[in-house]
């Protein structure tokens, strides 16, 4: 099994759209869940009362009702806010008690199936209410994770079964179990291979447009390259737009900026500086005036010139706080991760090899990072690396996508999606994703004569190749009653 890293709550929902987008029978893997609870209860003394909230987290209780020779349910709702957990539901055959009837029999244990990993916060309305309801001290059992883990207000768990990964919510900040936690076990699901890789579930990561946003709410991206080469600036911006961010600008040098050819939806940021990059006292001046940029994109077609090194180095100095792609030659001017630099990685393995030695390098440099740090080797195969034992392999898509410029395409990008507001974690998995989506799109339509300047549309086509961006989510407070 390959290694789990600490997930939020978010990220688990996003891995189970994977899964099930990869095949997987979401209602095999809820009775797979509720067989490691029965295990976990194996001793423990009875009466049992099953706690069942209104989400999956009930479902995983009604299914381990049917598992159990004796045992009462308890619900706090009258049905189930989700098809799968209705399911379980309505497979269960016994008496459904409420809060306003609860069991005659006291429990000597009960199994806290009321709120999950996803949810946050102190609970409420009627999931308090049943909490403070409970009679005596009886032992508790988690699915999942303790209600109200970390909240002040919470179950005291002697064991939690979380599945396939610890969560953040039950980890304090230096990573230590809360102790409402009790003792964990991890269990697996049955996750198809690949769940891990991103997948149409990351979809769920990008943030929808608003009604009543303005110019500039969706973030402002940067791109400095060009010099030798003036077409890898101008592909790279092309991408960033193609992730809805409002605003593109491009800043390359004189002599490039004139031989390119310019898309309306770029911004050209013009500089002094005429054959390479030197000089980007300007470029800082920007960053900083007004609302600023939200996300840049360094290196593509820059060449290697070392006053080229020494303005990467300076950007990065100067702008810790703006979210960042290293791509291409601008890979050269690193020594390590450089302090203050939060953002991806993108090089080849060639490049790999001259910056660090070797990919197994790559753990140790962005140790203790959590999201803000990323590598991508890219290549037939793209190998995403984060900290904490975050990963993830790129497969699939078009094999022509290995053509001059689709380097430049996945750093503009994954610039768009940090200017977003994803994090260099997020934006790399979804970046990824969309790319290996938007070649073979275009592959399939264009065959392979297509070139890198074909695929931009076909960016902003994947963004809605699954169900998850059809229908915007309605925005739910996981507590209420």
């Amino acid at each position: 099994m390959r290694p789990r890293w600490i997930m939020s709550p978010r990220e688990i929902a996003i891995l189970d759209a994977n899964a099930e987008a990869l095949g997987a029978d979401m209602d095999e893997l809820m009775v797979t869940s509720a067989e490691h609870l029965a295990n976990a209860l194996e001793g423990a003394p009875k009466p049992i009362w099953i706690l069942c909230g209104p989400g999956n987290n009930g479902g995983d209780g009604f299914r381990l009702a049917n598992m159990l020779e004796e045992c009462h349910v308890v619900a706090t709702h009258d049905k189930q806010k989700t098809q799968l957990s209705q399911r379980a539901r309505d497979d269960w055959n016994g008496v459904i008690h409420s809060v306003e009837s609860l069991p005659e029999v006291p429990p000597s244990t009960i199994v806290d199936c009321l709120l999950g990993a996803g949810t946050y916060g102190q609970p409420r309305g009627e999931i308090l209410r049943l909490m403070e309801a409970i009679p005596g001290r009886p032992m508790v059992l988690a699915c999942d994770m303790p209600t109200g883990c970390g909240s002040g207000i919470s179950f005291n768990a002697f064991r939690t079964v979380t599945f396939e990964a610890p969560k953040s919510n039950m980890v304090d900040s230096k990573g230590q179990l809360l102790p409402e936690v009790g003792d964990l076990f991890i269990a697996p699901v049955g996750w198809p291979a690949g769940t891990l890789d991103p997948g149409p579930g990351d979809l769920m990561r990008y943030p929808h447009p608003r009604e009543d946003q303005i110019k500039g709410d969706r973030g402002r991206v940067l791109i400095i390259g060009g010099g030798p080469y003036h077409g890898a600036p101008i592909l790279a911006g092309m991408a960033a737009a193609r992730m809805g961010v409002d605003l593109v600008h491009v800043a390359m040098p004189s002599q490039a900026a004139a031989r390119a050819k310019w898309p309306s939806e770029l911004i050209q940021e013009k500089m002094t500086d005429g054959e390479y990059i030197s000089d980007v006292s300007s470029l800082v001046k920007r960053c900083m005036t007004g609302r600023g940029v939200q996300a840049m994109v360094i290196g593509p077609g820059m060449g290697d010139n070392q006053a080229s090194m020494e303005a990467v180095r300076m950007l990065i100095q100067a702008t810790p706080n703006i979210p960042k792609v290293i791509d291409a030659d601008a890979i050269k001017a690193l020594e390590g991760w450089p302090e203050g630099l939060l953002g991806v990685v993108t090089p080849h393995q060639k490049e790999l090899e001259n910056w660090i030695g070797n990919i197994d390098a790559v753990p140790d440099l962005v140790a203790g990072s959590k999201e803000g740090r990323v590598v991508i080797r890219t290549g037939a195969e793209d190998i995403i690396i984060g900290a904490g034992g975050r990963g993830g392999i790129g497969k699939g898509g078009n094999p022509r996508m290995s053509m001059g410029g689709t380097g430049d395409l996945l750093a503009g990008c994954i610039g768009g999606l940090l200017g977003l507001g994803l994090s260099p974690w997020g934006a790399a998995r979804l970046g990824v994703h969309l790319m290996r989506v938007a070649g073979k799109l275009a592959g399939d339509e264009i065959g392979p004569g297509m070139v890198a300047d074909d695929v931009p549309p076909y960016l902003s086509r994947a963004l809605i190749t699954g169900p998850v961006l059809l229908h915007p989510p309605k925005v739910e407070d996981p507590f209420s009653s």
